[in-house]
């Protein structure tokens, strides 16, 4: 911060070539926006804080914040929430066998899960490596997935719905403009469409949980059951009646929801308004677009101050809700070491090193009163006039090694001081400029519509430099790594207990990657189980005798095929044929088909174990004159 006597500062910005609006021009473009409501809603409610601006003249500035005197005058009022102390809590230290212990169940626990993970991967290879049957076409493939999936969008069900209607295809229309209302019952928690559900358990449902739109779920179900069950065939009259009482039980229900939003949206515009705090008179999004206008690059940082030596900005501002830790403060002044870097202390509760050399003292006075500029500095800015609320003011820290000069000063003491620090051994080298103001009122919205205000913070910030970094309550908030995230937040404790309970858990469940599916296992039946259990059925009737005679006539009819014997049906001709072809004799062969053919008859035999070599000894026949076709041959076991 330039002051007369102070050494001369080389690194003043740039002139931007585009010319520079005024700072009273900036800040009625910037505040005739609606984004900032305090200026253009009558109701808005204000902080006891913020109506202490209104007799300083924030009220005065019709053209940029034509509704703010009326916002003045209101009686509603915001609340103003008092930030707590910080918490801390310190963790006692843990001794080296228990750290060591930690340290080994987390092994132990990150070794589980690459197995875990190895041994699912395997397993999943060793799937993809069984066969399996490629579908027939691609296009029969296509058909398969299409034929899966179930349309569960409302709109474009309704839109179907339509198509297959001007298709002629009312039975499906009706189906799914049917569907459509069951969708958005599901999605309102009414109904839940399962495969075992039926349209009179959708109705109950209704019913139960809707009871006013019961009625007309009652005639669409009316309908669609005709529809899916009936013989007669579906009409366009049908499906036009079914879609507008579809339609009108969706418009109800739209209308509902609607009236829920605007409910809410009501209860949020009148319950919460200042949910925006930026654009709120104490916030400090009118203060960056202003500085922005006039050509300054500001932005508000995100990272610890430990990295600031990174940062590429020419002056650092910390505000109130900036918390730093000594590693910040170090790594500050080392920061401030380098040539051309300011730093301005807005206020804020907070102890101040030793190298600032000055510090902020709260509430000295109970009024506000008037901020005069030194003689040096009104010399070069001209007569400005500053306004804020409240009575902070500064003191220099008594030491043989701080110079300090004050800006800004009032009855009370001083408003902002500032110390240069030397940062190079040449006489020729320039100073930094460190800046402690009493509080952070110049950097709040209101602020810019009091007085010179506005003019007074362009002139404080211009001779150090265009690019502008705050620090306040979210620096610090993003970490460099998640392992600096774990350390900030303390959090190594809990995370190693939950890597222990994850270990055990699997160790006794298991793990599971993806998400579960259920396994389908098709399985078919082998056709010899059906051959046994018809042959029960044949031996709970007692009808052994006729499963004989069947199983003559498929002989037969199969020993006629292969010796093209189908003219002759005689049994003697059928005999000779299969004696010639086996080497049996002919009244054996004989035999066993008129035993075969007596049984068809319903005959009765002499044993059932004569019946039972009977029917081997013809599957013997079939195997001997060219194979069963892949059955085997009865084997007795009498």
């Amino acid at each position: 911060m330039a002051v007369i006597g102070a050494p001369a500062l080389a690194w003043a910005a740039d002139a931007s070539p585009k010319p520079l609006p005024e700072p009273r021009d900036a800040v009625q473009s910037i505040f005739s926006s609606h984004q900032f409501p305090f200026c253009h809603e009558t109701t808005y409610p204000l902080t006891p804080s913020e109506k202490a601006w209104c007799d300083l003249g924030a009220a005065d500035n019709a053209k940029a914040c034509p509704k703010l005197r009326a916002a003045c005058q209101n009686e509603a009022g915001a609340k103003q929430i008092e930030l707590p102390e910080p918490f801390s809590l310190t963790l006692p230290e843990l001794g080296l066998p228990v750290r060591l212990l930690l340290w080994t169940l987390l092994g132990v626990g990150i070794g589980f899960l690459i197995f875990a993970l190895v041994r699912h991967f395997l397993d999943h290879k060793a799937k993809d490596a069984i066969k399996t049957d490629a579908p027939d076409s691609a296009d029969a493939q296509h058909a398969a997935e299409l034929a899966r999936q179930v349309e569960t969008d409302v709109q474009r069900l309704l839109e179907r719905a339509r198509a297959l209607a001007m298709a002629g295809n009312f039975r499906s229309a009706v189906g799914d403009a049917y569907g459509a209302l069951l969708r958005r019952l599901e999605g309102a928690g009414v109904v839940r469409i399962e495969p075992d559900q039926t349209n009179g358990d959708y109705l109950r449902k209704v019913k139960q949980g809707r009871l006013a739109i019961a009625p007309g779920m009652a005639e669409v179900v009316g309908v669609v059951e005709v529809a899916q069950f009936g013989q007669r065939p579906v009409t366009r009259e049908n499906f036009e009646s079914v879609f507008a009482r579809v339609t009108g039980l969706l418009a109800e229900r739209m209308g509902l929801l609607l009236l829920v939003g605007l409910s809410l949206l009501v209860g949020i515009s009148c319950g919460q308004p200042r949910d925006d705090w930026d654009h709120s008179p104490s916030g400090r999004a009118g203060v960056i677009d202003f500085l922005s206008k006039r050509g300054f690059k500001v932005h508000e940082r995100l990272l610890s101050l430990a990295k600031i030596s990174e940062s590429t900005a020419d002056q650092l501002v910390l505000l109130p809700g900036a918390s730093l830790t000594k590693e910040d403060w170090a790594a500050v002044a080392t920061w401030m070491q380098a040539p051309k870097h300011s730093l301005i202390v807005a206020g804020g509760r907070r102890e101040l090193p030793s190298w600032i050399g000055m510090r902020v003292v709260e509430k000295r006075a109970a009024h506000a009163d008037a901020v005069v500029l030194s003689d040096a500095d009104a010399k070069r800015w001209g007569n400005l006039r500053l306004r804020v609320p409240d009575a902070n003011v500064v003191e220099g820290v008594a030491s043989p090694k701080t110079q300090y000069q004050t800006i800004l000063s009032r009855k009370q003491g001083a408003y902002a001081q500032v110390r240069w620090a030397e940062y190079g051994n040449s006489e020729d080298d320039e100073a930094n400029p460190i800046v402690v103001l009493a509080d952070d009122f110049l950097f709040r919205n209101i602020s810019l519509l009091v007085d010179d205000n506005a003019v007074l913070l362009d002139r404080l910030l211009r001779d150090s430099g265009v690019a502008i970094e705050l620090a306040g309550d979210l620096t610090g908030l993003v970490a460099a790594n998640p392992i600096q995230s774990v350390r900030r937040g303390r959090l190594g404790p809990a995370l190693v207990q939950l890597t222990a309970f994850l270990l055990v858990f699997f160790l006794c469940k298991g793990a599971r990657f993806g998400r579960p599916v259920a396994v389908e296992t098709i399985q078919r039946r082998d056709f010899s189980e059906h051959v046994r259990a018809v042959g029960l059925h044949y031996a709970r009737a007692r009808g052994e005798r006729l499963a004989l005679g069947f199983l003559g006539a498929y002989v037969s009819d199969r020993l006629r095929e292969r010796f093209r014997l189908r003219a002759d049906r005689s049994l003697s001709g059928l005999a000779e044929a299969v004696a010639t072809r086996t080497g049996r004799p002919v009244g054996e062969i004989m035999r066993l088909l008129v035993e075969a053919r007596d049984a068809s008859k319903g005959e009765p035999a002499e044993k059932d174990a004569r019946d039972l070599e009977t029917a081997s000894e013809l599957c013997k026949l079939l195997e001997e004159t060219g194979g069963t076709g892949g059955h085997k041959p009865i084997q007795s076991h009498v």
